[in-house]
């Protein structure tokens, strides 16, 4: 093998090495702030004050989700430290990673669908107030076929070493229902949502444009100019007078029939002016809320999309990779794609390719060298991408605390009373007990 060869690879292990010891550091970090962050938005959505304009229903069952995934993450962390390899610990691990990966991707689908339908169709919305039964169907059901699919999944794959390998026939059902068709789905309904909002701002600006230039063209009250001479006073009034004698003549008694009629209908016309004016401002601001949450949820969802999709289109593109490089791969040690896969195995293949390198190139001739090698190159490099990408997936499970922080103004409010409060009553069974002490 030439030097180029050797130093490359000598770097890929010290990358590796690298990511291997920010791993458990990191992943503690964002488990924690994680647990402590999606807790506390449990809290905060079952609270009337901020589900009773809309159903925090699908919210608070996606931060259970991600709850359960950080919950899984410390413990794949505690099981590489202890190396309890016990199959039965590794399949329920497994298991509920699958079902937390799966039911995150759902239940963001379910409540990016849910905010299309009220931007859409506002009057929905009512209806969904009154209907709060859907929302809890929706999630019983997804929540019922995930558990069927997990535990098939689990059990119709193989485990060694809490390693695991899934056959392609599932890997392809996995990538399906946990990446393909929900990031579909959030992606194209985000993106309807945008537009519609955006052709909405631009008839309203349009509306309101056309609008001050009728109240501008059309003045309902001409005020009276002041004359600026005695004379130009005399010659107004004699001329007025004139013109009002012969328009008295000219409808001396269609005026008398017309006159109570259009007195009425004037005053009904300031009546509903009136009416307009005073819903006015709850109108506006139920539509500025309405904004607002949805621009929160358009943020967490886009969030949701960044952050893992990278993860999942390298685990497609690393297996597909090795489908088809098949003859550099030992077949006693199949590559698992999944992400949530513990880190050793990842370092032990790994590193069993860059071992049997020199092999490899014993066995092959020399026109085949520089394929095997490069193919060799591109695995590692793809393994590489994977880990990082997994590491980046991992905070898209702790962000949606902050999302709300910033973004919901009565989030925000909720929290920062729910903090006071609790604050309160620290002090005050500090001086309680301070007092007793005494």
């Amino acid at each position: 093998m030439s030097n180029d060869s050797h130093t490359e690879e000598n770097t890929m292990r010290n990358v590796l090495g690298i990511l291997m010891h920010i791993s458990f550091p990191y992943i503690v970090i964002v488990s924690t702030i994680g647990i402590c962050g999606n807790f506390l938005t449990i809290i905060m959505l079952s609270k009337k004050t901020i589900s009773k304009n809309f159903n925090n229903c699908t919210l608070i069952a996606l931060a259970l989700t991600d709850l359960l995934f950080n919950f899984m993450l410390v413990c794949r962390c505690i099981n590489d430290i202890t190396k309890s390899n016990s199959e039965q610990l590794c399949r329920l691990l497994s298991f509920l990673s699958h079902l937390a990966e799966l039911l995150s991707a759902c239940f963001t689908a379910q409540f990016t669908a849910q905010r299309f339908i009220a931007v859409r169709f506002p009057l929905s919305v009512f209806i969904e107030k009154k209907i709060h039964l859907i929302h809890y169907l929706v999630v019983s059901l997804f929540i019922i076929c995930g558990l069927i699919y997990c535990v098939s999944l689990v059990q119709n794959n193989a485990y060694d070493g809490c390693h695991e390998e899934l056959d392609l026939t599932w890997f392809l059902s996995d990538a399906l229902l946990s990446f393909l068709i929900p990031f579909t789905i959030i992606a194209i309904l985000n993106v309807l949502i945008i537009n519609h909002l955006k052709k909405g701002f631009q008839n309203n600006q349009q509306f309101r444009f056309t609008r001050r230039k009728e109240q501008s063209e059309i003045s309902p009250i001409s005020f009276r100019k002041k004359p600026s001479s005695p004379y130009e006073f005399s010659l107004n009034r004699r001329f007025r007078s004139k013109i009002y004698e012969n328009m008295a003549l000219s409808t001396s008694k269609g005026t008398i029939l017309q006159k109570q009629p259009v007195d009425g209908l004037v005053l009904i016309n300031e009546r509903a002016r009136s009416l307009d004016l005073l819903q006015r401002p709850s109108l506006i601001r139920s539509k500025s809320q309405s904004y607002r949450v949805t621009r929160m949820l358009i943020l967490v969802s886009t969030c949701f999309l960044v952050l893992n999709a990278p993860s999942h289109i390298c685990t497609i593109g690393l297996k597909m990779y090795s489908l088809k490089h098949t003859y550099s791969i030992d077949k006693s040690q199949e590559i698992s794609l999944h992400p949530y896969d513990n880190y050793e195995s990842y370092n032990h293949t790994l590193s069993t390719y860059l071992d049997h390198n020199d092999s490899l190139h014993m066995t092959k001739t020399q026109s085949n060298q520089n394929e095997v090698n490069n193919d060799l190159q591109h695995m590692k490099l793809l393994y590489l991408i994977v880990i990082i990408t997994q590491h980046i997936s991992y905070a898209s499970y702790s962000i949606n605390f902050f999302l709300y922080s910033f973004c919901g103004i009565k989030f925000r409010r909720e929290l920062l009373k729910f903090m006071s409060k609790q604050r309160q009553q620290l002090t005050t069974s500090r001086s309680i007990t301070m007092q007793n002490t005494i």
